[in-house]
């Protein structure tokens, strides 16, 4: 109590309602029922659904409150800075808690506890009048916004129901427009879109749309250009930015397509203009089935896995290159490797590698290298649909909370 000064906690109390009004000897009564409390980060202060019977002031700290939901689902209502207060109305019913509060940080509070303040409105009716007529100013308050809010509700619902339907429209309409951005007619097809080669792909956005992007494009006969692309964030921003990205793409390829590092900093000018907010990363690779060479770009992106059959082992790439949208004047590469009879190449998008389980471990890069290596080693010819399954296991409860897309090609 005596690292604060009374002045500064009167000024606390002064700003809670239920307490407003109380001359400087009402305070002095108050200040002695304190009790100072330190919380470590993660502690909690109050639990759901537990006997109320206090009501806690912040001094120095955080808190954030919290109810629980469907299968222990943890819902944040809001968070709770120094000078906030909460469980006020512990001081006059016996009501369960309604919420949890739980420290974000070390935070310092002071505690009143019902029997003490209980003590002191029975000997001093000055504070005792002037509690329970804030009480009941404070709860006719909440009552009317209650009822104008549930008016409002009322008023709106048929507003809100046209709007939802206008939405659900939208959605539809963008997740056609979301199968623009990754070819399916050439990458559904049984035949393989370059001599040799097998291919397989799997897209999972997370949501309705996301923001992926995957392009298959053959220049000529026996050269094929490959881009995979990861937009920030998922949803209608996102596939937005996809949108963007591709348009840029498909304007750029006649000129650019064989031209890797040139197309890099095509598309970084062309992103960074149109939508400077948002950034991307991508990989770009240009097969050459007549040559048996493959070349390989990327802005950001995580480097796809290189199965080399002659050296049963994977080939480490190294290719600079910054992500898109970031900077004006980006540094690109391109790296050029032979292809021989039973290589393999994987491209992803980071959702996989990203992915957590319920203990917050990643399913990380190196996962996808051994179990890519696995299915490898056992010739099973649905590699790309074993991966997604494996993911989808490592995940467990935890939900697939980004998009992802694989496209495998078998040479």
């Amino acid at each position: 109590m005596t690292a604060y000064r009374d002045k500064d906690i009167i000024n606390i109390l002064g700003n809670i309602p239920i307490f407003q009004g109380l001359d400087a000897a009402d305070y002095a009564e108050i200040l002695p029922l304190l009790r100072h409390e330190t919380c470590p980060p993660g502690a909690f202060i109050i639990r759901e659904g537990t006997h109320g019977d206090s009501m806690c002031v912040i001094i120095r700290g955080s808190v954030k409150v919290t109810k629980t939901g469907e299968d222990n689902e943890e819902i944040l209502l809001e968070p709770l800075y120094a000078g906030s207060f909460f469980g006020e109305f512990s001081l006059i019913d016996n009501m369960p808690r309604s919420a949890n509060v739980i420290t974000m940080e070390e935070t310092e509070l002071f505690r009143l506890a019902k029997k003490d303040f209980d003590a002191l409105l029975a000997k001093n009716s000055a504070i005792s009048g002037a509690f329970y007529k804030n009480c009941l100013e404070e709860t006719f308050s909440r009552f009317r916004n209650i009822i104008s809010n549930f008016a409002f509700t009322q008023n709106s619902l048929r507003e809100k129901s046209s709007r939802l339907e206008e939405l659900s429209r939208d959605l539809s309409l963008a997740r056609k427009i979301q199968s623009y951005f990754i070819n399916r007619d050439l990458l559904d097809l049984q035949d393989p879109f370059l001599p040799g080669v097998r291919h397989s792909y799997l897209y999972r956005p997370c949501i309705e749309i996301g923001g992926d992007f995957l392009n298959v494009a053959v220049l000529r006969h026996g050269l094929a250009a490959i881009i995979i692309a990861d937009i920030m964030g998922h949803g209608i921003t996102s596939a937005l930015g996809t949108g963007v990205l591709k348009s840029a793409y498909s304007l750029s390829m006649e000129a650019l397509g064989e031209k890797p590092t040139r197309l890099m900093r095509f598309l970084n000018g062309h992103f960074l203009g149109a939508i400077p907010q948002l950034y991307a990363t991508c990989y770009y690779a240009l097969v050459d089935m007549n040559k048996k060479r493959i070349k390989l770009a990327k802005a950001g992106h995580p480097h796809p896995l290189f199965w080399k059959r002659r050296k049963k082992d994977f080939i480490d790439i190294n290719c600079p290159g910054t992500g898109l949208g970031l900077i004006k004047k980006p540094r690109f590469g391109f790296v050029e490797y032979g292809i021989d009879r039973g290589d393999r190449i994987l491209f992803f998008t980071d959702g996989i590698i990203e992915q957590q389980n319920p203990r917050g471990e990643m399913y990380s890069e190196a996962r996808l290298k051994n179990r890519f290596r696995e299915l490898i080693e056992k010739n099973d010819e649905n590699i790309v649909d074993r991966i997604y399954d494996d993911v989808k296991a490592f995940s467990s409860k935890n939900p697939i909370d980004d998009d992802i897309t694989l496209l495998l090609l078998e040479f």
